[in-house]
């Protein structure tokens, strides 16, 4: 009788094991799949003009859906890249550190004068997920980036081989 009880007890544990590992990954089906629809609403959204009441959308300054260097007025906007780890930071336009999503209403209330998403609103929520999506080549940045850029490495290595020197100097006394 005993074994009997113990037998029970565990067919009982193995199915429900079965039945939560079952629905676990049918879970993370409908996970997967839903990013994927948030995604395509966020790049629908990413080209709609109806955010804003100018005309604009945020394929305007963000080309080729952020995959692109692109321009507002003289401002010029390198392409999207690795976005999602950027964000929480300091801006210096606010003034304060901002969240991405924060960033995007800014880019709806300024450059396509617009209204402000709640933050509740899963148009928000779907814009944030495609623009984290984007990790644009970042060899297609605007040419005063890229010279900026060369700059900087420049100076980098102007000061390595200085210190090289110094040190050198100090070996030598």
């Amino acid at each position: 009788m005993r074994r009997v009880v113990v037998m029970i007890c565990v067919l009982l544990l193995v199915s429900t094991a079965l039945a939560l590992a079952e629905e676990k990954g049918k879970m993370k089906a409908d996970s997967d799949q839903e990013m994927k629809s948030s995604c395509a609403r966020g790049k629908a959204l990413f080209m709609d003009t109806s955010l804003g009441t100018n005309g604009m959308s945020c394929n305007s300054c963000h080309a080729g859906g952020g995959t692109k260097a692109g321009k507002m007025g003289d401002t010029e906007i390198p392409p999207f890249a690795h976005v999602g780890r950027k964000y929480p930071m300091y801006s210096k336009m606010a003034g304060k550190v901002v969240t991405l999503d924060q960033v995007i209403n800014s880019c709806i209330t300024n450059a396509m004068k617009g209204t402000a998403l709640a933050w509740n609103d899963q148009k928000l929520a779907d814009l944030t997920v495609y623009t984290v999506s984007v990790n644009a080549k970042m060899d297609d940045k605007p040419e005063s980036m890229e010279k900026e850029k060369t700059e900087k490495e420049t100076k980098t290595k102007e000061m390595e081989m200085k210190e090289k020197e110094t040190k050198k100097e100090e070996t030598k006394k």
